[in-house]
């Protein structure tokens, strides 16, 4: 009986996808036609895209709930300890957060593409999530300061060259996932070490991304080693004395990772919608609207005339490596740095 069910549970994702787009649609319908997306990716940019789907979809709607993830998993656990839930997909830059939606059965398998289909380390194995859009955690540089010539390359540089030495800008690791792969990047260049070798740096660690993008464009601090790419892509195409440094020996690339809630109030809308964020024709329109890039190997589309994945020096990071690994890191540096 065990086995019988178990089988169920491993085909309950593949029958999902067998239903037509019509099929969904028709059932979407019947459900009022809302679908409730709580994600990550750029409020208006993002909200442009999802009128897409409403044109597509007639009698559709999304409502679109913006937030970082740390206020967008309180947001979520609040209604879980309400015992409710308001959201059908969600979006989180957080794999931690998202490995632990699958652990406590939060979100439930969907195939919206093949995992086959999609780049190494961008999806969950089990079929529970995946890569909506994703971003290389750029270094950056301040272009007024320093002169091409004088710019770093590699991560050990800058712990090897004293020049550096309070120059350093980076979001605290251990406040995410985004920042906690840029930090295994760093480990795996630097070596066991990086976290005491670190506690000479005199780094400025902030509460988030855009604050050390700022640091460096204000020139408070000339470098810093990974922040989230789409927000460099932004400021630099505003104008910021800023520049993006592909690190020798590989920079990470993080996940807005997207999954369909197991109690989705709109569970048929839901997959509608986790299956055509998916599609390629979105994800192109993602990639230009968000500065992001697709998970997607058939995509060679790039945000911001950036060069493709497969010409750079990457590291990808699964969601459990990033989830035990990651976060072991990133609090040896906070214990190294005396950071509480």
């Amino acid at each position: 009986m065990q086995r019988r069910l178990a089988l169920l549970l491993m085909l309950l994702p593949l029958a999902a996808h067998a239903q037509s787009d019509a099929d969904l649609y028709a059932a979407a319908k019947t459900e009022g036609g809302v679908v409730n997306f709580a994600g990550a990716l750029k409020q208006k940019e993002t909200e442009i895209v999802l009128k897409d789907f409403e044109k597509q979809y007639p009698g559709m709607k999304v409502v679109y709930t913006r937030r970082a993830t740390e206020p967008m998993v309180q947001l979520i656990e609040a209604g879980r300890l309400a015992g409710r839930n308001e959201f059908d997909v969600i979006n989180l830059t957080e794999p931690g957060e998202m490995v632990r939606y699958k652990r406590e059965g939060v979100l439930t398998p969907t195939t919206p593409v093949s995992n086959d289909e999609l780049l190494p380390g961008t999806y969950d194995k089990d079929s529970y999530f995946r890569s909506y859009a994703l971003t290389p955690m750029y270094g950056i540089v301040n272009t007024d300061k320093l002169k091409p010539n004088e710019r770093p390359t590699s991560l050990s540089e800058l712990y090897t060259d004293p020049k550096w030495k309070g120059q350093l800008a980076i979001s605290q690791p251990s406040r995410g996932g985004t920042d906690s792969a840029a930090l295994m990047a760093v480990a795996d260049a630097v070596g066991p070490d990086f976290a005491t070798k670190a506690k000479g740096l005199d780094i400025l660690l902030t509460r988030g991304n855009e604050a050390a993008i700022s640091a460096v464009i204000s020139g408070e601090r000339l470098v810093s080693w990974g922040v989230s790419g789409y927000r460099v892509l932004d400021a630099r195409a505003d104008g910021s004395p800023v520049e993006i440094v592909f690190w020798k020996e590989g920079t990470a690339v993080s996940s807005f990772y997207g999954g369909v809630m197991a109690k989705a109030p709109h569970p048929n809308s839901a997959r509608l919608l986790d299956r055509w964020m998916m599609s390629k024709v979105t994800q192109e329109k993602l990639i230009k609207a968000d500065s992001i890039y697709s998970a997607r190997k058939d995509i060679t589309a790039t945000p911001a005339g950036e060069k493709p994945l497969s010409a750079l020096p990457l590291r990808f990071y699964t969601a459990d490596q990033v989830t035990e690994r990651g976060q072991a890191l990133a609090k040896q540096f906070d214990q190294a740095l005396g950071v509480k």
